[in-house]
């Protein structure tokens, strides 16, 4: 199960990395007719496709995961130059933040007292909207 994904991974790794732009002048698009969705996704894979069937058959295991590497290389610095990425996750970091004061609070709770504290938080919340809804069908 676990050798899939990282063969799933892999192959989508891969695809994304080595993946080009849909070219406008691309003769096999002119010249066919067909779904413009359909030629654009197989522009897209095509890539994938040609590193799978052509080169692929006479590459060891070794030389699949140097080229791997190299394109999550490419990939992360890609990333790291692409100023909307960078934006992305600069805006995330207080979310990173809260989530790991949250664990920190967490880590040395029990699940029973997690639980408890939920169940109170659950019954508080119940109390006050049933006197809110109380308090509103009484007028």
């Amino acid at each position: 199960m676990r050798l899939m994904w990282i063969v799933g991974v892999v192959v989508l790794a891969l695809a994304l990395a080595s993946a080009t732009p849909l070219d406008s002048t691309n003769p096999e698009q002119e010249t066919t007719t067909g779904s413009k969705t359909f030629h654009a996704i197989r522009a897209f894979f095509r890539p994938m496709t040609d590193y799978l069937f052509k080169k692929l058959p006479s590459k060891t295991p070794s030389d699949v995961a140097t080229d791997v590497q190299e394109k999550v290389t490419d990939v992360r610095q890609w990333a790291e130059e692409n100023q909307m990425i960078q934006s992305l996750v600069s805006s995330l970091a207080p979310v990173k933040s809260w989530i790991k004061e949250r664990a920190n609070a967490l880590q040395d709770k029990t699940f029973r007292d997690m639980y408890n504290d939920v169940k109170e938080r659950v019954s508080d919340l119940d109390q006050k909207i049933g006197a809110w809804i109380e308090q509103h069908n009484k007028q």
